[in-house]
């Protein structure tokens, strides 16, 4: 994460800095594939945590997986 908010914040500077579109649209997507290295790791580290956590609450594991799911196709 804090590797993508050095990418955000050299992207801010080279659209201060007039740079080319081009090379600020390839910082960007650099920007996006950080984050959804991130949101994978988080998941995937997290996923059993989640799911116990909401069976707890009634929700079942497969309920559960299936939301984490849609959390990470909905965010692509």
């Amino acid at each position: 994460m804090k590797r993508a908010e050095g990418q955000m914040r050299g992207i801010l500077a080279m659209m201060e800095d007039g740079k080319d579109c081009s090379d600020v649209v390839t910082q960007l997507s650099a920007v996006r594939s950080s984050i959804d290295r991130a949101m994978g790791i988080i998941v995937a580290e997290n996923l059993v945590a989640c799911v116990n956590d909401q069976e707890k609450d009634g929700i079942s594991k497969e309920e559960s997986v299936q939301q984490a799911i849609n959390l990470l196709v909905k965010s692509r």
